[in-house]
């Protein structure tokens, strides 16, 4: 069996991560290749850093040259790789587990996709960086593997997944979705449609790139701009959909419409700022989304 490591990267240094998962693949005894395709970074500082994987035994550094898209570069890597089964890794990913490949190796199944997890730092952030840390950790305990399968679909995340290379030739990453957000909960609502089995397991990565307050709000946003545009491929896999349809049902969604622009300058104010909250989080991405079905 051929592993194929595939990591897409823009404007982050990966270097010790791929350090750390050839050292693992090595000591698995495996045939393993890692692929890093850069989608045209800006930052000509991390571009010189992560040429340094060139000489990473059985790893590669591409460079786009300008940028394409989350969905085109990960579409790109699995065309240049030549493994049976391909492991996806976004670049802001931490090992955190000696065994981590040895884990994916043993829940090899044809046909299945396999899903790792994530996890976050466990140090508490500078206010600046508070408010994606306390989210991302309150959803943690929702998040384990026996959370996940109950809904296999719904769950499956990009930032730490396997499949056989034959699935993902045949189940492409959408590159008609141009906006952050939602691309592998539509993946995944193929994989239901398919038939195809998805099993997740406890092998997380720790996501280390924890935006600043405001830019993480900037990307929630676009994430509910993405939703908006796909709403008639996600029914029954978005719990923010599932929201919206009962208060719709009320009449509530025109009462937030009404509302959030009120409201919104007092949110971001406290969004922003050291004290963040999720429930507020979760009521500007509601109040958000009802803006956007006017």
């Amino acid at each position: 069996m051929i592993l194929s490591i595939l990591i897409p990267v823009y404007n982050y240094n990966c270097v010790a991560l791929v350090k750390a998962l050839q050292q693992q693949a090595e000591n698995c005894n495996i045939d393993y290749e890692i692929l890093v395709a850069d989608d045209g970074s800006d930052n000509a500082a991390v571009v010189c850093q992560n040429r340094e994987i060139n000489a990473i035994p059985h790893s590669f550094y591409h460079e786009m040259g300008k940028n394409h898209g989350r969905s085109w570069i990960r579409n790109w890597l699995v065309g240049q790789s030549q493994g049976e089964f391909l492991l996806f890794i976004d670049s802001d990913a931490e090992v955190c587990n000696a065994h981590f490949i040895g884990n994916y190796l043993r829940h090899v199944e044809k046909g299945a996709v396999i899903c790792g997890g994530i996890l976050h730092p466990e140090e508490n952030f500078s206010p600046s960086r508070r408010l994606r840390y306390r989210y991302e950790k309150a959803m943690e305990p929702c998040f384990t593997a026996e959370r996940r399968n109950q809904h296999p679909y719904a769950n499956l995340r990009t930032f730490n997944f396997m499949m056989p290379r034959e699935v993902a030739l045949t189940h492409p990453f959408d590159e008609s979705i141009t906006l952050y957000g939602y691309e592998d909960t539509l993946l995944g609502s193929q994989f239901e449609k398919e038939g195809i089995k998805v099993v997740h397991i406890d092998n997380p990565l720790i996501n280390a790139d924890i935006e600043e307050n405001l830019r993480f709000l900037e990307k929630t946003e676009e994430s509910m701009l993405s939703l908006y545009q796909l709403k008639d491929k996600m029914r029954n896999h978005s719990r923010l959909l599932a929201s919206y349809e009962k208060i719709k049902r009320f009449k509530l969604d025109v009462l937030l419409r009404i509302l959030f622009p009120l409201l919104r300058p007092l949110l971001t104010w406290h969004l922003a700022g050291s004290q963040p909250t999720v429930i507020a989080l979760q009521f500007y991405k509601l109040a958000y989304y009802c803006t956007l079905c006017k």
